[in-house]
């Protein structure tokens, strides 16, 4: 049992069934590293705070493939500069993480590491570049705590789409319009979860309403995920929050485009987009980014400003800001609300 807050902020308490539980498990153990699977000489990183729910990915993956887990302090994953030699120094094979914490490595850090698992917010594609490597496979996952953690997976190869990919054997995904029905090809749509992986809230009235019967799939029980995405075959994409949106000179932004658009830009560890007020009470929309090391003093601001006006709409291009990192949450994805 994990309690969650979502997007909203209010905890919620969520409950995965040992069969949910068990699914995941084996469901990975027969997706990573398939030419050589995760074994007893391999050395899983546990970074991440047990209070967010990709810890268990750290633990389950270790313990199912009799691998070592191995914690590493909290402080230490997170200002990332030391992090290379102890990696190195405890022959850690396989790191589970969030994108923002991944962005504040050095690049020798992940040298003996034969797997890398991104989940929890988008991927900037200059991250995934930076890190693929011949002998080492690089996943991008998408899931809520709601569905066990993780529902779907990419493999990635430095190409510019970051793709949250295909669902996890026993889950099933649905990309839905605002009647219910999927969509084509190419259009954007609801993810909507089914299958072996939906969890249950406490809260029956809750439970009811997010695990409805989806009658035009023909499922007895969907989460509706709330997360935008980008139908394809090859592939979903990630293309935001359904409820991250802001109003802005009368006009309604989604947060996670702009962030993505931000994500995109040559030399960009990671971005995220806020609509801030000034002194004067006016409201402006900023772009936050934080530049990898070897692109901080070469980074052009003016060449970056005319990628993202050929990205987004006028009305979505933020005023852009710099900053040595930005401030993560204590499940590691970025927040918001501290950024300034």
């Amino acid at each position: 049992m994990i309690f969650t807050s979502g997007s909203t902020g209010v905890p919620k308490g969520v409950a995965v069934t040992h069969r949910s539980a068990a699914a995941f498990v084996d469901a990975e153990a027969g997706l990573f590293l398939r030419d050589e699977p995760i074994g007893t000489g391999d050395r899983v990183l546990a970074g991440l705070s047990v209070a967010f729910d990709a810890s268990c990915e750290e633990m389950w993956l270790a313990w199912r493939n009799g691998a070592c887990l191995v914690p590493a302090p909290r402080s230490l994953v997170r200002s990332g500069a030391d992090l290379g030699p102890w990696l190195i120094a405890h022959g850690i094979t396989v790191v589970s993480t969030v994108p923002t914490l991944a962005a504040l490595w050095p690049e020798d850090a992940l040298e003996r590491v034969r797997l890398v698992i991104f989940g929890g917010e988008a991927c900037p594609p200059d991250l995934v570049a930076r890190i693929v490597a011949r002998e080492r496979e690089v996943w991008n996952t998408y899931g809520p705590t709601e569905a066990t953690v993780v529902a779907c997976a990419a493999l990635l190869g430095g190409e510019a789409l970051v793709r949250i990919g295909l669902p996890l054997d026993g889950w099933n995904l649905a990309v839905v319009d605002k009647s219910g029905h999927r969509v084509a090809e190419g259009e954007v749509g609801e993810l909507i979860i089914g299958g072996v992986g939906l969890a249950r809230y406490l809260d029956a009235e809750k439970d009811a309403e997010k695990y409805a019967p989806h009658a035009e799939l023909g499922w007895d029980r969907a989460y509706r995920s709330g997360d935008l995405v980008r139908f394809e075959e090859a592939g979903l994409v990630f293309m935001g929050r359904a409820d991250d949106q802001v109003k802005l000179g009368g006009r309604r932004i989604e947060l996670g485009e702009v962030d993505a658009a931000l994500q995109s830009l040559r030399g960009v560890a990671g971005g995220a987009a806020v609509v801030q007020t000034t002194p004067a009470g006016n409201h402006v929309l900023v772009g936050y980014i934080a530049l990898t090391t070897t692109d901080a003093a070469t980074f052009d601001r003016s060449l970056a400003m005319d990628r993202l006006r050929e990205e987004l709409p006028a009305a979505l291009v933020p005023l852009l800001a710099i900053v040595d990192e930005l401030p993560t949450r204590t499940s590691g994805k970025v927040d918001r609300a501290a950024l300034p």
